[in-house]
């Protein structure tokens, strides 16, 4: 029988340890991200389901998996987390003060591109919100950073992945360079470019990033052997830095290995992109307010008219 005939604060944190192990997919991330053992973590969740009478998740050797009754508290508990922080952020616009979280995820390493103001985009948004409001910034891969925006649970993105998704608006902020790339190991990387033709560089197994390619080099590469799958600059740095395969980098990536003779560019002239750097944002969520200032701060951050910002420096891709 459900017990829970009211919800009290207790249920309330265990219904969100239950929900950010679903969110991170089991307990080892869900245990970093609460800072809190995975003992504790385990037992908040045992505390749940015989709160609730019934057993949520599957849990051992075989991995976690969520039970149809799990999934149905999940998305309840989400619903009720989004209207815990509505709550709270209308009470805090009667007061004249805005306060809550926003959660704003971002695609690994767009971060450390030079063209990326995102330092000044937070700074602009804590002049303007103060600190009772919280901000939870999260790096991951594109397509993850677009579906956290998709089901709610981010409410901004930052990501060159172009894959679509329902109820999701993107705007273009500023551009990543991108090139083809190869390691030491590879047989490419003591050629001179003039050498290396299109025949050669159409025999190399292309490292890709499956139904993720992005649409700006999926007309070149389409030509090239699949090789190896990497999801992420990260992924794809380490399968191409094993020789295995070429396949496309973010210059600032690889800039500093390319500096230490670990890599080197492939044929500039063929394979030279540039992709947008999105802001990806629902039409409509909670937090109103705060996503628009949040989203507005990071547009101004990058407007090409605007003065230098603090610590940023030129792009040269």
């Amino acid at each position: 029988m459900n017990k829970l005939s009211q919800v009290t604060d207790l249920d309330l944190r265990l219904l969100r340890s239950f929900a950010e192990i679903v969110d991170r997919g089991g307990f080892a991330a869900a245990q970093a991200t609460l800072n809190i053992s995975q003992s504790v973590l385990s037992e908040h969740l045992k505390t749940l389901e015989i709160r609730l009478g019934f057993v949520l998740c599957k849990r051992g050797p075989g991995g976690f998996k969520l039970m149809p009754e799990g999934e149905r508290v999940y998305k309840a508990a989400k619903q009720l987390f989004t209207a815990v922080e509505d709550f709270r952020t209308d009470i805090g616009e009667i007061g004249d003060e805005m306060a809550g979280e926003v959660v704003l995820v971002v695609e690994d390493e767009v971060v450390t591109n030079p063209a990326c103001q995102l330092p000044h985009a937070l700074q602009l948004f804590g002049e303007r919100a103060g600190r009772k409001v919280r901000l939870r910034v999260e790096t991951m891969v594109g397509y993850q950073a677009i579906s956290r925006v998709a089901d709610g649970s981010a409410h901004l993105g930052l990501c060159v992945s172009d894959v679509r998704a329902r109820d999701i608006s993107t705007q273009r902020i500023f551009d990543e360079s991108v090139e083809m790339y190869c390691s030491v190991r590879h047989p490419l990387f003591a050629l001179e470019d003039n050498d290396i033709t299109e025949v050669l560089l159409n025999a190399s197994p292309y490292s890709h990033r499956g139904h993720l390619e992005l649409k700006e080099v999926s007309l070149f590469t389409r030509s090239l052997p699949s090789g190896d799958i990497g999801l992420g600059a990260h992924a794809q740095l380490a399968l191409i830095l094993s020789g295995r395969d070429v396949g496309y980098l973010p210059i600032h990536t690889a800039a500093p290995f390319v500096r230490d003779g670990r890599l080197r560019a492939v044929r500039s002239d063929l394979t030279r992109r540039q992709v947008a750097v999105q802001l990806v944002s629902r039409d409509a969520g909670p937090h109103a307010k705060l996503v628009a200032l949040l989203r507005s701060c990071l547009v101004m951050a990058h407007a090409p008219d605007l003065s230098p910002k603090p610590g940023s420096a030129p792009h040269n891709g």
